[in-house]
């Protein structure tokens, strides 16, 4: 967000904790930004679809839209139960397609507009442990392609970002510090560099368009 903020858009972050959504927004306004947080739930069909709508008659048109929401749910599968991996696929898959649908209804009128969704290297392959996460995940890029070839036509640019490796984040050093100390220079995902690719995306002419964008440190295996 702080990338698209630095280009002069109005940001506008979205998340269930009213609280962090609205230190994000802050810190992006103290950086010379424009950004406003507003609290959502993204499993609540009512909710995104209202808010978009508050979006786009108070703050001005969506030309952007991004999708970064999922919970990346590690559990051996015998141990999974149907209320857990529904509610990992409601946020990380449902959320998505509610999210999608309702940014495109809103950007099929102007005839262009991008919709971006971040996936991880669960998109790409089930891992032992993540049956829920890759369910979602999988789902997600499904729903990307299908949208991106009914609406593409139409002017509105749809893709998936795949986060294939750590990124560089303050949970990754307290979670995993071997990992962090034991990684080569640069060889964890830079949230800049992330978010450069984003705009970029954003910037592409419709010569040209990206579908599917894999992101991994050059350090990273694959």
């Amino acid at each position: 967000m702080r990338r698209f903020a630095k280009e002069g858009f109005l940001t506008v972050m979205l998340a269930r904790d009213e609280k962090k959504v609205d230190e994000f927004a802050r810190s992006i306004r103290g950086q010379g930004g424009k950004a406003i947080g507003l609290k959502t739930d993204l499993r609540e069909e009512s909710e995104i679809t209202s808010t978009l709508i508050k979006i786009e008659a108070e703050m001005g048109p969506i030309d952007a839209a991004i999708y970064n929401a999922g919970a990346a749910h590690r559990m051996p599968a015998l141990e999974i139960t149907g209320d857990a991996f529904e509610k990992v696929w409601r946020l990380g898959c449902f959320g998505a397609f509610v999210f999608g649908r309702e940014s495109i209804r809103h950007m099929l009128p102007r005839g262009r507009g991008t919709l971006l969704f971040t996936g991880a290297t669960a998109s790409l392959r089930g891992g032992a442990n993540f049956s829920a996460f890759a369910a979602a995940k999988f789902g997600t890029r499904a729903v990307t392609e299908s949208l991106a070839r009914e609406f593409g036509p139409q002017g509105i640019h749809v893709a998936t970002v795949i986060i294939d490796g750590a990124v560089d984040m303050p949970a990754i050093h307290r979670r995993m510090p071997d990992l962090a100390k034991n990684t080569p220079p640069d060889g964890l995902l830079n949230t800049d560099a992330i978010a450069d690719t984003y705009f970029m995306l954003h910037s592409q002419k419709r010569s040209a368009w990206t579908l599917q964008a894999d992101l991994r440190p050059y350090a990273e295996r694959f």
